[in-house]
């Protein structure tokens, strides 16, 4: 008999949260208004802090590899043919071989050691990079890199989602994934300054790999200091800001610290078509993404600059790709929409591979470098926002992230194919492959935003048919984003 008004106690919470309008977002009095700013300011400073920086710290080590190419590499290891392009892109089976079960091994491992422990395997395996000696030993490096990396990425966005109302959580994803180009700006001086250098019994491209894998060694030993695992277990929170923040997260179904595994949201994520769309919109993102991470410096020294010129110069290039996913999260509230800010990146990306195609100028190809890069990273950090904007329940977000970054993740693995030395200085093949992905991006994302408004607009008219009077709590929890209260963001 006590069944049905849990049931029904149930329903009204999850319905209290989206008929706010704004998921997660409760009727707070003003004292609580308060105490949730200062949670947010807490956990940005100190939580948000640790994950960016250590993002950037990953995107130095996978952006190692292009600056080592142009600092003597293929030279001293005597790479042929498409030698390198497998040392760039074997990068991405590593992630796709571990990336899927990487957030389900999160529910059983504390976060502040998964975390901060896959960037102190990263950071070796770069470092031990310096010491190979042939093509098969670069190459086994990157996939054991991409191996140990791949947890750190789709870790940190579940983890951020136990952490914020869902409604602050597309902003956080969006400073996330814009901490990739800090990194980016700083490799290229970096970079540049160990090649000019030289000297000692080390060759240039040697110091890059050991250096930066000394920088993202170091803030690995701080992630057990500034990093907690949930919420509800935070040393650093109130009694006050910790019994708010876990009212809100029971109202989103979201305390991590008090749910198991559930496979039946595993078996609705890997069945989800939207879920295939968003990784469809990732995988096409990526492949132009990674154009100025994989090939920047090869890209910019093939217009005629020297190799320490042409490091320095990606500075500029992924100024621009910090400032494109820095922007993308404005955009879209500007716009009033994900799926319009992506489309509209899509349009000037397709610009810019367009000006590259059709120009043998160099002050045109270095335009089009310039304003692909600015364009091209803004589906590839706001997409992952939009989806976990758009899924609910304990399991489905990890496993749909899993999914999304892992297949999604091996767009770039098409570029490292394309952009081949011999299509150099104008790389035909490459400029028209990312074009063709930008497109289909661009058609993805139209279709997507097409199901969401259909599936919204059933649910206003009430077509669904489900009766939750019937259904046990564990049931209405595995609904998850199905449920008849929820609504989708455009």
């Amino acid at each position: 008999m006590n069944r049905g008004p849990r049931r029904r106690d149930s329903v009204a919470s999850l319905t209290s949260v989206e008929r706010d309008g704004d998921a997660g977002k409760l009727a707070l009095s003003d004292d609580e208004e308060q105490t949730l700013s200062r949670y947010i300011r807490k956990c940005d400073r100190r939580l948000m802090f640790y994950l960016c920086m250590g993002y950037a710290t990953d995107s130095l080590n996978k952006m190692a590899l292009s600056n080592a190419k142009v600092a003597g590499l293929t030279q001293d290891l005597n790479l042929q043919g498409t030698d390198i392009n497998w040392a760039l892109g074997v990068y991405y089976l590593g992630c796709l071989l571990f990336q899927l079960p990487s957030n389900l091994v999160l529910k059983k491992v504390r976060p502040i050691y998964w975390l901060s422990g896959s960037m102190f395997c990263w950071s070796l395996v770069t470092m031990a990079t310096a010491f190979v000696r042939s093509a098969p030993e670069l190459i086994c490096c990157r996939f054991l890199f991409g191996a140990v990396q791949s947890g750190y990425l789709t870790g940190s966005l579940y983890y951020i989602s136990f952490w914020y109302p869902r409604h602050m959580v597309r902003r956080r994803m969006g400073f996330f994934f814009a901490s990739s180009g800090l990194g980016g700006i700083v490799v290229g001086p970096l970079c540049s300054a160990l090649t000019s250098a030289g000297g000692g019994k080390l060759q240039p491209w040697q110091y890059i790999f050991l250096v930066i894998g000394a920088i993202s060694l170091t803030w690995s030993f701080l992630g057990p200091i500034m990093l907690e695992d949930y919420p509800d277990k935070a040393q650093f929170l109130t009694d006050s800001e910790r019994q708010l923040i876990l009212r809100i997260m029971e109202q989103q179904n979201t305390v991590a610290s008090s749910q198991q595994v559930r496979f039946a949201q595993v078996k609705m994520a890997m069945a989800d078509p939207k879920v295939w769309l968003w990784t469809t919109i990732d995988f096409c993102a990526n492949a132009a993404t990674q154009v100025n991470g994989m090939f920047g410096p090869t890209i910019i020294e093939s217009q005629g600059y020297s190799p320490a010129v042409a490091q320095a110069l990606t500075a500029l290039t992924n100024f621009m790709a910090f400032s494109g996913m820095a922007s993308i999260a404005y955009i879209a509230r500007a716009v009033r929409g994900s799926s319009t800010a992506i489309a509209l990146s899509n349009f000037v990306t397709m610009a810019g591979f367009v000006m590259a195609l059709a120009s043998s100028s160099t002050a045109v190809h270095m335009t089009a470098l310039f304003l692909f890069s600015f364009a091209s990273p803004q589906p590839a950090a706001h997409g992952p926002a939009w989806e976990m904007a758009n899924l609910q329940g304990n399991t489905k977000p990890a496993m749909a992230a899993a999914i999304t970054a892992a297949f999604g993740g091996l767009g770039p693995l098409a570029t490292a194919f394309v952009y081949r030395d011999q299509d150099s200085p104008k790389y035909a093949l490459g400029h028209s492959v990312c074009l063709a992905m930008t497109v289909l991006c661009l058609v993805a994302t139209l279709v997507l935003r097409a199901v969401l408004a259909r599936e919204n607009s059933r649910r206003d008219q009430g077509r669904q048919s489900l009766d939750l009077m019937d259904l046990t709590e564990e049931q209405i929890q595995d609904l998850a984003d199905n449920h008849p209260d929820f609504r989708y963001r455009l």
